[in-house]
């Protein structure tokens, strides 16, 4: 077990490292004709999306793409996923197509906190991707297993929409498919925000249910025991191909199947062991797998039930089934704690109390499923609508019974489904609403994640040690007691009960420290400009405290949800102090808006948001939203300072506060910030008369300078201006390959010229600075 396990880890860091080593820069996106096989099918957003393997660029101007497959390993055997605008009717899983569109590499995440959309595609085999495309020719083939499990998904799909309504059908695909393309949004961050985000996913729980339900059924026929456990092997794998085998799915089944033979030939089950061999299985077959959040997640539920969860047990007692449940439910989260934390960021914090009760009732809500979907296949089977047209024809029933029994309604299963649903909905909508129900943590570093779990695992042994001798030794004393009638051992069992109560409260202590060493969090000291695109926004972390300049971006949509929600969550930012704001463009404030807008959904708190008092009119959305959420609205002029009594000041070098122009640029709020011996001067879109007002408060030279106007020459970056300030390095906030040819030639050569360091981010992505 121990090789398996150091083998994993082996692979772990070299695919990790890999990926992370992936030196693909970005690409401007290319129209072209490739051609590959159908290894999936997906329907989305009236969208077929194709996923192919074996994938060849056709077209001469995708040769960039086609050395990015060529000359690095991992890239290889990479596919891609095409993003058809009709649907592929002529296309079949193992078929060969060709298509034409627009083709590029998916975008590794820039952000902090940003969802990795190149590491998550990777871990599935694909690094390419292609939008608009049409069909250009398919060899209509088929891989029979392949396409015929697909057909059935396909079909037990349409069984559950024919059944539930659109939000039911599509929590139910979600949990007897693992098809979330239908999954209400709300409905997945409810279950994400509640702790319950695992139920959606089709985990060993889900198989080992299914396969517990297929065992009672057949147990119950006169086949023999050992076909039964072979019927269900078989079952599971049918199921695996129609899934699609997931990472935890396919460590599921491996461990069922090696507890199903162990039981044939009478041999005990070790859960390790059989995780073990599901470990080696998946890094020889599926060794991208690695690299998944659900694999690590699934992997270490099962060294918590193993290792973790006997700390809680009463040797020689069988606990009741909600303290079973509590306890189990606890150990998996303490041991997967690391990764809910580096994955969300914020941790739900009553969430084994919810899952006591959650996590038992989905054997109900799987067997209404399988129910449900049984009885829809019967009511739309030939057998029963003959079955009704005859009763009707012979005026047995009327018409409108007639008509009630062909649309299903009488479906009790489709009725249990719906009310299942909404009680837990309920619930964990009455979790969320305690206090504190989620904790935002902020990411932990890799040391500190092996720390803990080593310390937690570590411990565990220990205490199942320390405890078993006890309960020994207790043993040996019921013994002689039971063999010597005269044998009097009070003292040795008051030394017994002395010892159980110090044990309980050292492996107490231990335990307690371990989790608060891990979420204590600390922040040092920063600026960071965000890659946000064709916008801007920069965060400044200054002793403990927080404080934003603009938010906005034309060409990446919800930032506010995408990328500055996460990225505060990342850092365990719950508020921001003050946010200052240039002027009204979208390209400013977009992320703004969303966030206020947000506020009452678990968004971030902006406590004071400082506009320009020349802009006020301008402001007025910005403004009506503030005054939902009780955010201050400060109207600033050239020549305010705001400082704080940690050593940051900001001062407001423009505009003057009667200053009038129908260009909002020019009015932009322009702010230097002083902290920690550094000078950071936010120029927003200010123009060349702003650049004039700015040197008549400074004229010395300053550290870092975001360049005005994502780089424009257009009447702002003056050369004057720029020799004046003479920064030390200038950012330049940009979007890649954007409409505007931002940053201009001309604006580059000047700074060029006084030797300022450029860094933009859409070639560094978030560009960071220490304030030390």
């Amino acid at each position: 077990m121990w090789v398996v396990l150091l083998l994993t880890a082996i692979v772990l860091v070299a695919l990790d490292t890999a990926e992370k080593h992936l030196n693909i820069p970005r690409h401007s996106t290319v129209e072209g004709e490739v051609c590959g096989v159908v290894a999936d099918i997906e329907y989305k957003n009236d969208k077929a999306y194709l996923y192919l393997k074996n994938v060849e660029f056709l077209s001469e101007e995708l040769r960039d793409f086609k050395e990015i497959k060529s000359s690095l390993f991992l890239c290889r055997k990479m596919g891609m996923v095409c993003a058809l605008d009709s649907e592929a009717a002529e296309v079949f899983i193992g078929s060969r197509v060709c298509v034409r569109g627009k083709i590029n590499v998916y975008d590794r995440a820039t952000n902090p906190g940003e969802f990795d959309s190149r590491r998550y595609y990777i871990s599935k085999g694909y690094l390419f991707k292609a939008y608009s495309c049409e069909l250009v020719s398919s060899d209509h083939k088929r891989k029979i297993v392949s396409d015929i499990s697909y057909r059935i998904s396909e079909r037990v799909g349409e069984l559950l929409d024919h059944s539930l309504n659109k939000k039911d059908a599509g929590m139910m695909k979600a949990v007897l498919l693992a098809d979330k393309t239908d999954l209400d949004k709300d409905i997945k961050d409810l279950y994400k925000d509640a702790g319950a985000g695992h139920l959606l996913a089709i985990s060993g729980l889900h198989i080992t249910m299914f396969a517990a339900l297929l065992l009672f059924i057949l147990k119950k026929t006169p086949i023999n025991l050992k076909a039964d456990y072979i019927i269900t092997i078989l079952f599971l794998y049918g199921y695996g191909f129609v899934i699609g085998f997931s990472a935890s799915a396919l460590r599921a089944i491996v461990m069922f199947t090696i507890m199903c033979i162990g039981s044939i030939f009478n041999k005990s089950y070790d859960s390790l062991t059989a995780m073990a061999v599901a470990l080696l299985i998946t890094i020889l077959f599926r060794p991208l797998y690695v690299l998944q959040t659900g694999f690590l997640m699934s992997y270490l539920a099962i060294v918590a039930i193993a290792v973790v969860l006997p700390i809680f047990a009463i040797i020689g007692k069988k606990s009741g089934l909600i303290v079973s449940s509590f306890t189990m439910s606890t150990s998996v989260y303490l041991t997967t704690l690391p990764m809910i934390v580096n994955s969300y960021y914020k941790i739900p914090l009553y969430a084994p109390f919810l899952n006591i009760i959650l996590v038992p009732g989905m054997s109900v809500l799987l067997m209404l499923g399988i129910l449900c979907v049984c009885a829809r296949a019967f009511i739309e089977s030939a057998v029963f609508i003959n079955a009704c047209k005859l009763l009707f024809a012979g005026s047995l029933i009327s018409k409108n019974v007639y008509v009630f029994l062909l649309s299903g309604k009488f479906n009790i299963f489709a009725i249990g489904i719906h009310l299942f649903l909404e009680v837990y909905e309920w619930l964990m909508s009455t979790e969320l609403s305690w206090p504190r129900a989620i904790v935002t943590t902020g990411a932990r570093g890799l040391f500190r994640c092996l720390l803990y779990e080593l310390i937690l695992l570590a411990s565990a042994v220990i205490i199942r040690k320390i405890k078993l001798a006890l309960w020994r030794k207790d043993k040996l004393i019921n013994n002689r007691i039971r063999l010597y009638p005269s044998y009097n051992p009070t003292k040795e069992i008051r030394d017994i009960r002395r010892k159980r109560v110090v044990f309980t409260i050292v492996s107490a202590l231990v335990l307690l420290l371990n989790i608060a060493g891990f979420l204590i969090y600390w922040r040092k000291d920063k600026i960071e400009f965000l890659d946000v695109g064709q916008g801007l926004c920069a965060c400044i972390q200054y002793k403990g405290k927080v404080y934003c300049y603009d938010g906005g971006s034309t060409d990446k949509k919800n930032i506010d949800e995408y990328i500055l929600s996460p990225y505060f969550a990342y850092y365990g930012i719950e508020s921001v102090d003050a946010w200052f704001i240039s002027h009204e463009d979208a390209d400013h404030t977009s992320g703004i808006k969303g966030l206020l807008e947000n506020d009452g959904r678990g968004s971030i708190e902006i406590k004071e948001i400082i506009i320009p008092g020349a802009l006020e009119e301008r402001f007025s959305s910005i403004i009506s939203s503030t005054e939902d959420v009780g955010t201050e609205v400060i109207y600033s002029k050239a020549g305010d300072v705001f400082t704080s009594n940690d050593g940051i000041s900001f001062t407001v070098l423009s505009p003057e506060e009667d200053f009038v122009s129908d260009d909002s640029n020019a009015c932009s709020l322009v702010v230097l910030m002083k902290a920690a011996e550094t000078d950071v001067l936010f120029m927003g879109d200010a123009d060349v008369m702003a650049e004039e007002k700015v040197l008549s408060f400074m004229s010395e030279p300053i550290d870092i300078l975001q360049v005005a106007h994502h780089g424009s020459a257009n009447n702002t970056n003056s050369e004057y201006f720029i020799r004046t300030l003479n920064p030390r390095i200038s950012v330049i906030s940009c979007g890649f390959d954007n409409i505007y040819g931002h940053p201009h030639k001309e604006t580059l050569e000047i700074l060029n010229k006084v030797n300022t360091k450029i860094i933009r981010t859409d070639q560094s992505g978030t560009v960071l600075f220490w304030l030390f």
